[in-house]
């Protein structure tokens, strides 16, 4: 599953907010609708494998199931809409939005789920679960070399930075940059998805043949060069029929397997560091 912490710093707790300032008087709850877009949506579908959580002045938890949520649609005022019958769910309750944490969650609409939660016991819940928080910042570790977990949960402020209180609270989770520019929240979590979207395929992806060598020492040398270009790469040890029954002094066919779509540099690569590929 993909995680989104998001945190609204503006966002009123007040379900009276109008809908139709939502830049303004709303606390640029218009910043959060777009990442709650952004998040779960897809052209004529929802992520069904994200859950989207909204941690509301530090307060007040909207929790977002991609695999249950209903009429999210892509217009800001409708998802605020639904912000605000989360809030009034709340406080219908019986848990005043400026009180003290109410008992567990209440459901407001199919698949959103609103209940009062600070941002140490929502870190705790996400740990409690086996996902692995991340702080999305541009002084964090590159997206290229970034280890990225089974189950991240990636935390993303508002249009404002972090206060002095959330830093220290996530001050000991990994910090992923997905470049030096500051981005909108939104924007960073497409990216997010997208760099999670080719993992995805480059595992599922049929390896195809880049060059062939007789020796595994050789094959483990050009393995190498290749990994050092950024392109991932698989040895296959394939022995042709013998009348021994291994390979004579370790000369077996070794065959560089790489995808589909780093095929074409990773044979230049050979060319120019070692000889023509074979193709076949």
């Amino acid at each position: 599953m993909r995680r989104f912490l998001i945190l609204g710093h503006d966002v009123p707790l007040d379900p009276d907010f109008h809908l139709n300032d939502l830049a303004g008087g709303a606390g640029r709850i218009d910043v959060i609708c777009r990442a709650i877009g952004a998040s779960l949506l897809l052209s004529h579908g929802i992520r069904r494998d994200v859950e989207t959580v909204l941690l509301l002045r530090g307060s007040v938890r909207v929790r977002i199931c991609g695999d249950r949520v209903k009429r999210l649609n892509p217009d800001e005022r409708s998802t605020a809409a639904l912000i605000r019958r989360a809030l009034a769910a709340l406080a219908d309750a019986g848990s005043d939005v400026s009180g003290k944490a109410g008992h567990g969650e209440t459901q407001s609409t199919p698949g959103i789920f609103v209940s009062r939660c600070g941002l140490a016991e929502e870190v705790d819940r996400l740990l409690g679960q086996g996902a692995s928080p991340i702080v999305l910042d541009e002084t964090g570790d590159p997206a290229a070399s970034f280890a990225f977990p089974s189950d991240p949960a990636f935390v993303l402020s508002d249009h404002l930075d972090f206060t002095e209180a959330e830093e220290r609270l996530l001050a000991d989770h990994p910090r992923l940059s997905l470049g030096p520019t500051p981005l909108h929240t939104s924007q960073a979590i497409t990216i997010v998805h997208h760099l999670l979207d080719r993992r995805a395929e480059d595992r599922d992806e049929d390896l195809v043949l880049a060059h062939k060598v007789w020796g595994a020492p050789k094959a483990q040398i050009i393995k190498g060069l290749i990994e050092d270009f950024g392109i991932p790469a698989n040895l296959v040890m394939h022995a042709p029929p013998s009348v021994y029954p291994m390979a004579v002094d370790g000369l077996a066919e070794v065959r560089i397997m790489v995808r589909a779509g780093d095929l074409r540099r990773a044979r230049q690569i050979i060319a120019d560091y070692f000889e023509e590929p074979c193709e076949a």
